[in-house]
Formats: C-alpha cells, sequence, structure tokens
C-alpha cells in the first residue's frame, strides 16, 4: 500500500519585533510625565521590551536626579524633574555616559563627505571611546546593506574603499542602530531600513 504524502516544509516570513530601546522609553516618559505622576509599569506596556529593562532605565534616571520618586505607596510613581528632548545617556550609577560609538560613527559619517575606514576611526574616537576598527567595519557593512552608502572608491587589494552617504540618506542626527536581528533601525524616521523580516522554515 503507498505511503501518503508527506507536504513539504512551507516556508514563511515571521516580522521581526524591534526592540524598543532607551529613547522609546524617553519619550514615552515624557509624554506620561505631562499628565502628572507614572510608574514603571505604564511605560513597559507603552513599549515592546523587557520590565528589567525599563526599570533599569528609570533607576539610572532617578540616580542621574533626571525623575525622583513620589509617593508612599507599594507601587513607585515618578515624577520627572527635568526633561530635556534628548535622551539622557546614564551609566548605572546615574553619571553621564559618552556617546555609544554606531553615535560617534554616524557623526563622523555625516560631517565626512568621503572616507576610508582608517579616516572614519580616527574622525570617530575621543579621549573617552576610541572606535575599534572591527566596530567601523561592522557598521560599515550594515550600512551598505541598508542602503545608507555608497562606494565611491570600490576596495581591493592595497586600495581601501572611500564611502559617502547615498543622497537623502543623512536622516537626522540619531545614529541608525544595527540591532541583534541584523536589522538597521532608524530613530530619525522611527522604521527599520533595509530587510525587516526574517525567513524561517515550519517543521
Amino acid at each position: 500500500m503507498p505511503k501518503p504524502l508527506v507536504p513539504a516544509p512551507t516556508a514563511f516570513k515571521a516580522p521581526i519585533v524591534i526592540p524598543r530601546g532607551h529613547d522609546h522609553y524617553w519619550s514615552v516618559i515624557r509624554e506620561l510625565d505631562k499628565a502628572g505622576e507614572w510608574t514603571s509599569g505604564e511605560v513597559v506596556a507603552l513599549s515592546n521590551a523587557h520590565r528589567a529593562s525599563v526599570h533599569d532605565f528609570v533607576g539610572r534616571l532617578v540616580r542621574g536626579g533626571i525623575a525622583r520618586q513620589v509617593g508612599g505607596g507599594r507601587v513607585p510613581h515618578y515624577r520627572l524633574v527635568k526633561s530635556p528632548a534628548a535622551t539622557p545617556r546614564l551609566r548605572r550609577d546615574g553619571t553621564q555616559a559618552p556617546p555609544s560609538a554606531q553615535q560617534q560613527l554616524w557623526t563622523a559619517i555625516r560631517h565626512l563627505g568621503h572616507f576610508a575606514y582608517a579616516e572614519l576611526i580616527l574622525a570617530a574616537s575621543t579621549d573617552e571611546l576610541a572606535v575599534e576598527e572591527i566596530t567601523t567595519r561592522t557598521y560599515i557593512k550594515r550600512l551598505v546593506a541598508a542602503g545608507y552608502l555608497m562606494a565611491v572608491v570600490p576596495g581591493g587589494p592595497k586600495k581601501p574603499a572611500v564611502w559617502k552617504l547615498r543622497p537623502g540618506m543623512n536622516t537626522g542626527p540619531k545614529a541608525p542602530q544595527v540591532l541583534r536581528a541584523h536589522v538597521v533601525f532608524d530613530p530619525n524616521r522611527g522604521a527599520v531600513m533595509g530587510e525587516a523580516a526574517a525567513e524561517e522554515v515550519s517543521a
């Protein structure tokens, strides 16, 4: 008796859920604070994030003097002491943190007309944070894949590539973020640039 045919596995696309970071938490907190007191739970409810990540960020704000706890109930409530438009970059102890390597690279890219790897590393590095070559190469690779950069001079043996921003891709001061899902999220546009879905095969 012939065996029944088993359907072949079919491919389906699973949309990538973009994790919300400090920029998003901060925008949510500023909006909530306009109406009065707020809780970490309310920020979590309005974010695609783990509760621990939001609690960590709120703790940094409190220790940094940006927010303060109010009231004495079982659930802590908060109000902002300061409300700058830019997201505070704070260490866990509340002290000011330097810009990220991606932010420093993006700022340098926006100011340089054309650049090779070595030139970009030099322009992006500061006394507080020296940007590493592997970080630079990875960031450039992701920006190229996402359509931000084009090669002015193709690289080759003993010939470094030279890059520049494509027309219209100087999207703003906030650095496009390379996420763990290997996609690029542009906080200036609030959108994923390049491929935004993962190809999976059903079992």
